[in-house]
């Protein structure tokens, strides 16, 4: 059958049009890594951070810190003091703590007044000990602002709600330079919090890019012109990648979508598969030229050969990649989308928009000896042969091979920390450490109460509930802090009756403590309860940032909850920490449905391709075995299962199922003709096994190119891949042909009994 073939004027109008309307939607992309984009709308810990976000500041901080031996001196207060004043008049700024401006309860002849820990005012006036040990008696200042040695300082930057990854930046960015207009450069020690962690997230991923994928692309030119020995297909195929790249990143811009950590990774990989499936096609047409056809009959047959299977191909991949919409995290849903949009792009550029190009443009033969293809052309065939002489041995060690692993495929675990993205000599990591291990940890999980109405809180017994549910919180190892409503109460008290120690307590009735809150005249007490007493907050600072560690102690926490209840209080457990420890579970459920819909998906395409339920297990199941030792290698690395390689299960399926379409459909063709078995698995592992093993090459080298990142998601993505890619490459080879044969004789009661070098198995029937 002859397949029509566009006029060479049509197609290039075809590309230059989806070029054209691609570029215009590209103007308005995106870039946005932010924690809320990961997270469904209506999930639990989303309402209860809408909450707390109605009522209380954000949690989301940006800690900055400054070190040395002068830190309590005049000269530096005043140019912290005016770090302080630049930066809370920025638009993206609420306020900005540090021992200059939070307040201090102190006491006063008839009571107490509010006012500043640090007099800005006043410190002309004082001796640095002074200051230092007035900053040290404080109540919330050590450990928070202050480390206990005297050497370090700090400021915390309270946005306002951030929309996105780039008001995060611009907010640091804007911290970055009021630092050095302030003159504090050489005292700066760095900062942390998820606002950084924010911001270094979406950094890495546009260097990945700007990386990757213009080395993405030139290494699968490389590889092709090197496979197929010629530039104008080489040239063909670049066109043929801007082709389907464009477009799919344009179709995530009009879905509103935002280019995230996980979708900044579509571009290598459709690059990769655009690659790939152009290796199909200009391998049938190197075929046809060894063949000793014209260029116009070469290129006819292969698209006559080859579209069926470049079709189910394509289907099979698009599955792999739509499966991940069961992942419930908006960005991976978002990439799978996409992804299997851009296979169906793939297979329309290369079956259709290629083929006049290259009846057009490429005039002259492909060269066979010094092409790459001739080269795997004899390495295919000889493994192919190994495997049916030792059939029994093959099936049996891989079997063996399999039970022994099963244990290192267990030990994966869940787990998104977003600080072991980054490598220990990272500022992120370096600047982490210094704040964490000398004041306080940068995680945070937020407690909401709520009472029955107003003034519901105004209690005593609750502030007392509230003060023990605290001091069993502190008691964690991973909580390094916590701070109430109820911590400033006990400040009132404390002041109102001359700062005696004995007195820094709850006050003894509801009449009292109704007075206090009439005396108080400051701000930061309605950061930790409502002005009608109806709501409030305890936050945590935690020095745990794995999404399994906070799941832990959320988990902890709400058990605790259960246990010994606040009376008439309901209670949540919410804050950042909240919404980064759901990620555990929605990781794990959502790898297992979206390998059981690739799996289901690719099992029915593969049914209606071959119609036959043993030929579909025998296409699969050398394809599963990949995706078992990707995990196998996690399992022995200590490689979690996060928000990059849970992606993994569907795009290596999909994509190494293709070459057993091809392999199997060569096979039955040349069985259909009247070879024999194992004749037909030699005869097709010499003409379709070289373009699997080129693919694989460009492939497994594409994807270890993005295993030299510094971004250790996309480092691990990578190299999982490549794994996944290469162990399926070694089964593909090794183990088809055992089970081809071994099935081709499941008749015979001596099929795995006899031995398979019997050489007139690769001759043909007679």
């Amino acid at each position: 059958m002859k397949v029509r073939i566009l006029s060479w004027q049509a197609a290039l109008l075809i590309v230059v049009m989806v070029h054209l309307l691609s570029l215009l939607p590209l103007a308005g992309l995106r870039i946005d890594n932010a924690p809320d984009v990961y997270y469904t709308p209506g999930s639990p810990a989303v309402l209860v951070r809408d909450k707390l976000r109605a009522s209380f500041p954000t949690d989301e901080l940006l800690i900055v810190a400054f070190e040395g031996d002068d830190l309590y001196t005049a000269a530096f207060l005043k140019r912290l003091d005016g770090l302080v004043a630049d930066l809370s008049k920025h638009s993206l700024v609420e306020r900005v703590s540090s021992i200059t401006s939070i307040e201090r309860i102190g006491a006063t002849a008839d009571g107490f007044e509010v006012g500043p820990l640090i007099d800005i005012e006043q410190v002309d006036r004082q001796s640095p000990e002074n200051i230092r040990r007035a900053v040290m008696a404080d109540r919330f200042a050590p450990g928070s602002l202050a480390a206990r040695d005297g050497r370090l300082l700090a400021i915390v930057v309270q946005p306002k709600l951030l929309k996105d990854s780039e008001q995060r930046r611009a907010l640091k960015t804007a911290t970055e330079q009021a630092i050095d207009r302030a003159d504090l450069r050489k005292h700066y020690a760095g900062n942390a919090g998820p606002i950084t962690m924010d911001v270094a997230q979406l950094q890495s991923v546009l260097d990945d890019n700007l990386r990757f994928v213009p080395l993405t692309v030139l290494l699968a030119l490389g590889l092709m012109w090197w496979v197929v020995g010629r530039w104008r297909p080489v040239v063909i195929g670049a066109v043929a990648m801007s082709t389907v790249i464009l477009p799919t990143i344009a179709l995530i811009v009009l879905s509103n979508q935002p280019y995230t950590m996980v979708t900044a990774m579509l571009p290598s990989l459709l690059a990769a598969y655009t690659s790939a499936t152009l290796m199909h096609l200009y391998a049938a047409i190197q075929r046809g030229h060894a063949a000793h056809l014209s260029r116009g009959r070469s290129l006819d047959e292969a698209l006559a050969h080859g579209l069926k299977p470049g079709m189910f191909n394509v289907l099979t991949t698009s599955a792999g990649l739509l499966s991940l919409v069961f992942v419930p995290m908006p960005p991976i849903q978002a990439f799978g989308i996409a992804g299997s949009v851009g296979t169906l792009f793939v297979f329309l550029a290369v079956y259709l928009l290629v083929p006049p190009f290259l009846r057009h443009w490429d005039s002259q033969r492909w060269p066979i000896r010094g092409s790459g293809l001739g080269r795997f052309g004899r390495i295919a065939p000889r493994l192919a042969i190994f495997s049916m002489r030792h059939a029994k041995w093959v099936i049996a060690s891989f079997v063996a091979v399999v039970m022994l692993t099963v244990p290192l495929a267990l030990k994966v675990e869940a787990e998104s920390d977003i600080l072991a993205f980054f490598k220990p000599d990272h500022p992120v990591s370096v600047h982490t450490n210094v704040i964490e291990s000398r004041l306080s940890g940068v995680s945070t999980l937020e407690i909401l109460l709520e009472g029955n109405g107003p003034e519901s809180l105004m209690s005593v017994d609750t502030l007392r509930g509230i003060r023990q549910l605290q001091r069993w919180l502190e008691a964690l190892p991973e909580v390094d802090r916590t701070v109430s409503f109820a911590d400033l109460v006990e400040e009132m008290h404390f002041a109102m009756n001359g700062e005696d120690p004995t007195f820094r307590a709850v006050p003894p009735n509801d009449r009292l403590l109704r007075q206090y809150m009439l005396v108080y005249d400051g701000r930061e007490l309605y950061d930790f309860v409502d002005r009608s007493y109806s709501k409030a907050r305890i936050v945590l600072s935690l020095n745990v940032h794995g999404a399994k560690a906070l799941d832990a102690t959320v988990t902890k926490i709400q058990e605790r909850l259960d246990t010994v209840p606040l009376p008439g209080l309901v209670i949540e457990v919410g804050g950042y920490g909240r919404l980064f420890a759901d990620q555990s579970s929605m990781l794990i459920d959502g790898q297992g449905l979206s390998f059981a819909s690739a799996f289901g998906q690719i099992f029915i395409f593969m049914l209606i391709l071959w119609r036959s339920f043993a030929a579909s297990c025998i296409c699969l199941l050398p394809n599963l075995a990949p995706l078992f030792f990707v995990f196998v290698l996690m399992g022995a690395t200590g490689i979690h299962l996060d928000t990059a390689t849970v992606m993994i299960a569907g795009i290596v399926l999909g994509i190494t199922v293709d070459d057993t379409i091809h392999l199997f459909h060569g096979w039955r063709h040349r069985v259909r003709q009247g070879l024999s078995p194992a004749w037909a698995i030699a005869r097709t592992f010499k003409s379709s096994g070289s373009a699997v093993m080129a693919i694989s090459v460009l492939l497994i080298s594409q994807f270890l190119l993005l295993a030299t990142s510094d971004f250790r998601p996309t480092a691990n993505f990578g190299l999982m891949t490549a794994v996944g890619l290469l162990s399926g490459q070694v089964f593909e080879l090794l183990l088809t042909p055992a089970l081809l044969l071994a099935w081709s004789r499941r008749g015979r009661q001596d099929a795995l009994k006899r031995p398979f070098d019997d050489p007139t198995e690769f001759l043909p029937d007679r």
